[in-house]
């Protein structure tokens, strides 16, 4: 016999504990009308049944209510309770058929106080313990069924008039208890199918708010909580903590070229794999985008911290395979450890996304920990900040100027255009400090537009054939209304096109490369040369030259400076200065500092050579004493 096997487990937990609460009256209630039935009965019948029976019937109900109060507390499993509620629902249908049979056995024997004593005491047995251990559902109305029938049997037993109208009013109340038990039990169940798609929905919706959809791990908001709880609990132990933030390097143009989807399954792979790095030490998060988090107790010396971010790198790095695609993705890391200062998880963040930016910015592909070096370069870029945003740039800032020589014609073939800030409250700023600066504020456009007049103002003074090379941020070259204003400044100059050279930067075409290449093709269609700068420290230059419409490569510094005795770096020098002159396009090499490596240079082919051994930048006001004194070419 199985009452409850169709019942929702979240109903059969509910009715349980319900009957948890009402199992103590019923039973006490039992204990009450059965001490009141050996008084009633006493001096009627046999000793054995007024007073033996019951007393019996009574220490099984003291048995019972033993039993509920050592489980009272317990939370046992769902087939348990099944099975408890089942056990009970027997019990309590064996006590019908009993008190039934006696009822009906003990009727004759009784006077008619006896009579009217058995047929109240079972009417009420049938509606208040029915109705009390309603929640047993089929067992509760049998038990009804059996109570009320024997209280409809002793009336018509009995010599009773007016039986019929007797029977008619226990009916009436039969019915309405009957509806009243069934609705509050329908209620009930609804009420706890209600509540427990409520509380689903809860969950959902709190698991939703701290969990990536994407990725499965815990997100950004949910990070923050927890680093504020590990802190406060790093603090108590006086353990070290760290806090991390990974960035994928060169993410960007997986979206770009394979799309979004492809992006997001390389993110999903991502995720699953930094789950998978130290479970259980490490908690990994996704911030947004390609962005992650991750936080530790680690030792003051950073050891386990590195040895982490070794971990995290190699789970990275190995190739996945998406559709056929086989994609390839690194990351940098920047951290930040705390061990004995009281900061707060927002102040733990900012460090470490700190020291990120910084790694990202000087070389990628590496864990960068936040320390007072760093805190210095972050006050000073505030300062810059600071300055930046009530700066008077038109008054403030300037170009400056550096040539490029054409070593066979032993002339000057060109000036490269640099930006230069002079602040009166913080001094001179390098423009690789206050570039990226105006980049986060929405100035470098502005700031862009006005070298690019000024640059254009002095190019007047020059001759004819001398070109104007002029550098281009990451905004500039992925807004296309800054490129029409460029071209629009130089057509308005009377200048001729081809004597400007937009430079370019690897990192910028990271940021969009399809609106780069569509950009520097307006470039190129308005007349202007492009050159590709910083060549061969990128990620993908070789695919940027075959799919970009250059005219220049500019061959980075790093490769000029040891290249005497480098045989590394000469390989690739004389690998660019092939490339480029199989693809017909100018190579210039910069950095160049010494007579040495400008003789080496020469000795390789390479034409166009840029560095401090011919001038540093200089101020418009010496271009024209340059171009009369300079000696080019040294002397063999």
């Amino acid at each position: 016999m199985s009452f409850f096997k169709t019942t929702s487990h979240e109903v059969l937990r509910a009715r349980y504990n319900s009957l948890l609460e009402d199992v103590p009256v019923a039973l006490f209630t039992a204990i009450s009308a059965l001490s009141i039935q050996m008084i009633v009965l006493n001096d009627q019948v046999h000793w054995s049944l007024s007073i033996a029976t019951p007393l019996i019937r009574m220490l099984i109900v003291c048995s019972l209510l033993l039993y509920w109060f050592w489980h009272r507390d317990e939370q046992p499993s769902i087939d348990k309770i099944r099975k408890r509620l089942e056990i009970a629902s027997i019990v309590f249908i064996l006590a019908g058929f009993f008190t039934f049979w006696r009822s009906i056995y003990l009727y004759p024997l009784t006077d008619t106080f006896g009579h009217y004593f058995l047929i109240f005491h079972n009417t009420l047995y049938g509606f208040c313990f029915a109705f009390i251990l309603s929640k047993l559902g089929p067992a509760a109305y049998a038990y009804n069924l059996l109570m009320i029938s024997s209280a409809i049997a002793c009336i018509y037993r009995g010599d009773f008039e007016h039986a019929h109208l007797m029977t008619l009013l226990i009916m009436v109340f039969e019915v309405g208890m009957l509806i009243t038990m069934r609705g509050s039990t329908t209620m009930f169940d609804k009420w706890v199918n209600a509540t427990f798609e409520t509380q689903t929905l809860l969950k959902e919706n709190q698991r939703l708010a701290n969990q990536d959809v994407l990725t499965q791990l815990p997100n950004r908001r949910q990070f923050f909580v927890q680093v504020e709880q590990q802190l406060a609990l790093a603090r108590q132990t006086q353990d070290c903590f760290a806090v991390g933030i990974l960035d994928l390097d060169n993410f960007k143009p997986v979206n770009d070229v394979h799309g979004h989807h492809i992006g997001d399954l390389v993110l999903i792979e991502v995720g699953k794999r930094l789950a998978q790095v130290r479970p259980g030490q490490v908690q990994f998060y996704r911030l947004g985008g390609d962005e992650f988090a991750f936080h530790l107790v680690t030792d003051d010396k950073h050891a386990s911290l590195k040895q982490i971010a070794h971990e995290i790198n190699q789970a990275i790095s190995q190739p996945i395979s998406i559709d056929g695609l086989l994609i390839i993705v690194k990351a940098s890391m920047g951290a930040c450890i705390i061990c004995d200062d009281y900061i707060s998880a927002q102040t733990l963040y900012e460090h470490a996304d700190f020291a990120l930016y910084h790694v990202k910015r000087t070389g990628r592909g590496n864990l960068e920990i936040y320390s007072a070096t760093l805190e210095q370069e972050r006050m000073h870029l505030n300062r810059i900040d600071q300055a930046l945003r009530t700066a008077d740039i038109h008054a403030e800032l300037y170009p400056v100027f550096q040539p490029i020589i054409d070593i066979d014609a032993d002339e000057v073939c060109a000036f490269e255009s640099l930006a230069r800030w002079q602040s009166p409250t913080i001094g001179a700023v390098s423009p690789a400090m206050f570039i990226p600066v105006a980049e986060s504020l929405g100035m470098i456009a502005d700031i862009t537009k006005l070298m690019f007049s000024r640059s254009m103002a002095e190019m007047t003074t020059w001759p004819e054939t001398m070109r104007l090379s002029f550098n281009l941020s990451a905004y500039d070259v992925t807004n296309q209304a800054v490129i029409k204003e460029l071209i629009r400044m130089m057509h308005t100059s009377q200048i001729s096109p081809d004597r400007f050279v937009f430079e370019i930067t690897e990192t910028a075409l990271l940021q969009d490369f399809e609106t780069a290449r569509e950009n520097i093709g307006l470039l190129r269609k308005a007349g202007a040369k492009v050159a590709l700068d910083d060549f061969g420290t990128g990620y993908s230059s070789l695919s940027h030259v075959q799919h970009l419409p250059l005219d220049k490569l500019k061959i980075d510094r790093s490769f000029v400076k040891d290249i005497e005795t480098n045989t590394t770096s000469q390989t690739i020098v004389r690998s660019i200065l092939t490339l480029c002159q199989g693809m017909h396009m100018e190579c210039v090499a910069e950095g160049a500092e010494t007579e040495s490596q400008v003789r080496f240079l020469q000795a390789m082919g390479c034409q166009l050579i840029q560095g401090y051994y011919f001038a540093k930048p200089m101020p418009r006001a010496q271009l024209q004493a340059y171009l009369a004194d300079a000696k080019l070419i040294p002397s063999t």
